[in-house]
């Protein structure tokens, strides 16, 4: 595995991500961002200036990206940039992250931001690959708008630049058929 780590976690701040399911008192981005802490603090505690962070929101209230001109980008903020993540980073995410007051923003839009902010950060000066473990986590509850028109293209995108992606989906109910397997 490479030294160098570059990871971006895709927060769903959408108005839905406020709301409690499945009997829980927190919200479900209070439950979901759980991991991502534990995650981040994971990173931290390593002490590993090369493990780099970035954060990016979708179903913001704010646009704030490199793409925010482009029809479909609306919606998307960029938290934090990608680098190590100091204890004054964790404290204004943790101050920024709140459930937004709108639905607007779609999930793959924000992923393709990420990609080009991971792209960015990981390749050389020759214009080469760095070696670094690259990874995409994106953090909702699916209730979100998903445009997949250009999903072919964006897949081989992150293929090439190897990116792997891993989504954490927070469950809003339980299916019936998954109740009874855990009967």
């Amino acid at each position: 595995m490479a030294d160098k780590q570059a990871t971006v976690y895709i927060v769903d701040q959408g108005q839905s991500m406020g709301e409690c399911h499945n009997g829980r008192v927190e919200s479900d981005l209070e439950y979901g961002m759980r991991y991502v802490w534990d995650t981040i603090a994971t990173t931290m505690s390593a002490g590993k200036a090369s493990w780099s962070v970035g954060v990016v929101g979708v179903r913001t209230d704010e646009t704030n990206n490199s793409l925010e001109e482009d029809e479909g980008y609306q919606h998307i903020s960029i938290l934090k940039h990608l680098g190590p993540m100091e204890m004054s980073h964790l404290r204004e995410l943790q101050s920024r992250i709140r459930p937004s007051h709108t639905e607007d923003g779609d999930a793959i839009s924000a992923i393709v931001v990420a990609v080009e902010r991971i792209s960015e950060f990981t390749t050389l000066k020759t214009g080469k690959m760095g070696k670094y473990a690259r990874k995409l986590v994106l953090l909702t509850n699916g209730l979100g708008n998903m445009d997949g028109e250009d999903i072919e293209s964006i897949a081989e995108r992150m293929n090439e630049c190897e990116i792997e992606l891993v989504v954490m989906y927070v469950l809003l109910k339980l299916d019936a058929s998954l109740t009874d397997i855990f009967r």
